[in-house]
């Protein structure tokens, strides 16, 4: 559909869905950095700096989810505007691949730590 083409249906509130999708990716990412504290908290092991990685590993996405949410957030808020569909999941997976990743990481630490 080229852009700036209505969709038809229902005139939908442009200051809805892109909040809704903002709050989202932000509670995400909120997440992800609470998350990150307590297993920087947990691996903490004197002698063994490595054991806080994945904690620290969680922090960091949870800023990296941040971004995306606010860029995702202009995006949607756009095509909204415009009318074009909302659609597009690449930021979804890499957000759900990298909370799968983490998890694995944690649990590791947690598993082996002494």
């Amino acid at each position: 559909m080229p852009r700036g083409t209505r969709l038809p249906g229902p005139p939908l509130d442009p200051g809805l869905q892109p909040e809704r999708t903002r709050m989202a990716w932000t509670r995400t990412s909120l997440a992800f950095v609470a998350n990150g504290g307590l297993l920087v908290h947990a691996g903490h092991v004197p002698d063994r700096w490595w054991y806080m990685l994945p904690g620290a590993a969680a922090i960091a996405a949870g800023f990296a989810v941040y971004v995306v949410g606010l860029l995702r957030h202009r995006r949607v808020d756009q095509a909204i505007r415009d009318g074009a569909p909302v659609a597009g999941d690449r930021a979804i997976r890499a957000t759900w691949i990298t909370m799968l990743v983490v998890c694995v990481l944690a649990a590791t630490v947690l598993v082996t730590r002494p």
